[in-house]
């Protein structure tokens, strides 16, 4: 019997360094982002996180390379539509969008809670 609740006791221990372990190096989680009601898919690019232990900044190729190396289709949205970015455990220090006008010119796009407005010119758009 005294063997038993050993085994029961080491893999309880097992279960819990590995839980604690996947904690510590979890990225970012993946929102969900809709469009006139339509879920996007997106994909990750560049960006910094702050788990229990540290921070940590992983930087990845611009968002129109991604999308050329991994063959993405673009989606179409009607003109100065909402995209909204939802968690599901809301950020703490909130959402940050960015625009690439070209591979190294970056605007800030204004975020209101987890949405922003497309702009009214037509283009292709990388946020």
């Amino acid at each position: 019997m005294g063997s038993l609740k050993i085994k029961i006791f080491s893999l309880i221990i097992i279960i819990a360094f590995v839980w604690i372990i996947m904690l510590f190096n979890a990225g970012p989680p993946k929102p969900v982002v809709l469009s006139e009601g339509k879920e996007v898919s997106i994909v990750q690019g560049t960006y910094c996180w702050k788990n229990f232990i540290n921070n940590k900044c992983v930087d990845k190729i611009s968002p129109p390379e991604i999308i050329a190396n991994k063959k993405i289709i673009p989606f179409s949205v009607s003109p100065q539509s909402e995209i909204n970015i939802n968690f599901k455990k809301a950020p703490i220090e909130g959402i940050e969008v960015d625009k690439w006008l070209s591979s190294d010119e970056i605007e800030v796009v204004k975020v209101q809670g987890n949405v922003f407005s497309v702009p009214k010119e037509k283009g292709d758009l990388y946020l």
